[in-house]
């Protein structure tokens, strides 16, 4: 991240948005600049890839189901609407775990690197080490969620995001603001 944040400022945020003043290796500047390029990132994603695999993937046979929600509450919006604005709504939200991660990752505080040079047991290292990521983030986020069904946080923070009995792509990050 600390590469994206360099062209965002360089190309965008130091000319058009800071003053000449504020320094970018500032704490306030990087997480604000890294909260924009992280929702817009998120945001662009997303859509792009919610859209395609709702044209190219889901099986629109399903919105045909019983539980497929056609019409939320007696207002007019049906059940992708409810996705996209559950989750439009909710992706701010997200992006702000996200962009603690990012910081402490351009304030130096990660083993992340650039070079395969960099890894003293080389290619094996790098292989271990995006299992061990894919490994370690699929578990945390399985724990995340299953933490969120505890009694006292799922029926006020979780429950909405079970609302979709039959799920869209759009459904992916449609989870309660």
């Amino acid at each position: 991240m600390d590469l994206v944040l360099r062209v965002a400022d360089y190309y965008f945020f130091t000319p058009y948005v800071y003053p000449a003043t504020w320094p970018e290796d500032d704490i306030f500047r990087q997480a604000i600049s890294l909260l924009i390029v992280t929702n817009v990132g998120a945001y662009i994603l997303y859509f792009f890839c919610a859209t395609l695999s709702y044209y190219f993937v889901f099986d629109h046979a399903l919105m045909k189901h019983p539980q497929f929600l056609k019409y939320w509450k007696f207002h007019f919006q049906n059940q992708v609407r409810r996705e996209i604005k559950f989750t439009v709504q909710a992706l701010p939200w997200i992006s702000i775990l996200t962009v603690a991660l990012f910081l402490l990752e351009i304030r130096g505080y990660s083993k992340l690197h650039d070079d395969l040079g960099e890894f003293p047991y080389g290619l094996f290292e790098l292989v271990v080490s995006i299992i061990s990521f894919l490994f370690f983030t699929d578990m945390f986020i399985y724990w995340i969620h299953r933490g969120l069904h505890h009694r006292l946080v799922y029926k006020r923070l979780h429950k909405p995001h079970h609302i979709w009995k039959i799920p869209t792509p759009f459904a992916s990050h449609a989870f309660h603001p």
